[in-house]
């Protein structure tokens, strides 16, 4: 059975479950969803979809990205969020965006990691760190084998709460996000030119400009350019004192895609 990963993620959380799932079970492709995107793969017996939860919901990307999947109907799809909190009304959500394609979500699961969102505070210590790296280890462990044993019909969801929250403050959300949520970066003194945001950025946001990053107004709110600054000169607002953050199993190479 051959099956495709499609994964989105900003600090490697989502791809770290993804590399994990692609190394376990046999004959899979891991593909970005930032690349599939543009140019989509052909169809597959089993397609899985790893990504980040923001605002109760998934990505705008990952809403494009299925416009676009090749997929017959009856295909076994699932989906695993990451997220600090809540994953709130994202199974909600991207079943919709299935269905719109005459497809549905099989199976859903959810991962909790590590807090990364710098609108929010910012990322928990190291000691919080491990521990939820830890137990989501364990989750990792879990999903796989059900995975392993066939297409299992899996929907984990939250709370009722957290599912109704999720219906009002997710379209808000990608309602901000629509109006430039990238005017509050920008790079400080500690800047060198190294051009290095603009490279991690999965949907050529940033542009270099005088040396300087400059951002052009279509940001998916993955905050790579953030945590993966090497000299930590991009902020977001008033971030500056925010810890940077990226899953200890991924690189940064992982998320320089080829042009």
């Amino acid at each position: 059975m051959k099956t495709k990963i499609y994964w989105f993620s900003g600090t490697g959380n989502s791809l770290a479950v993804a590399k994990t799932l692609a190394e376990k079970l046999p004959d899979v492709e891991l593909i970005p969803i930032a690349a599939a995107v543009t140019n989509p793969p052909e169809a597959a017996d089993r397609i899985g979809i790893v990504c980040p939860v923001y605002a109760f919901g998934p990505p705008a990307i990952v809403e494009r990205f299925i416009r676009k999947l090749k997929a017959a109907p009856g295909t076994y799809i699932f989906a695993v969020f990451t997220c600090a909190a809540s994953a709130g009304s994202s199974v909600h959500f991207l079943r919709g965006m299935l269905r719109k394609r005459g497809l549905d979500l099989s199976a859903a699961w959810i991962v909790k990691m590590p807090e990364n969102y710098p609108p929010l505070g910012g990322t928990p210590g190291p000691k919080s760190q491990q521990k939820t790296h830890a137990a989501a280890e364990q989750k990792v462990a879990q999903i796989l084998a059900q995975l392993q044993q066939g297409t299992p019909d899996v929907k984990e969801r939250p709370s009722l709460f957290w599912r109704i929250a999720g219906r009002f403050i997710y379209p808000g959300f990608r309602w901000f996000e629509l109006r430039g949520a990238d005017r509050f970066f920008r790079a400080d003194a500690k800047c060198n030119g190294c051009g290095l945001c603009a490279k991690v950025c999965p949907v050529e946001n940033i542009c270099m400009n005088e040396g300087a990053p400059e951002w052009l107004g279509r940001c998916e709110q993955c905050f790579a350019c953030f945590h993966w600054c090497p000299q930590q000169a991009v902020q977001y607002g008033f971030s500056s004192r925010l810890r940077r953050y990226h899953h200890p199993a991924v690189s940064v190479s992982d998320f320089v895609l080829p042009k």
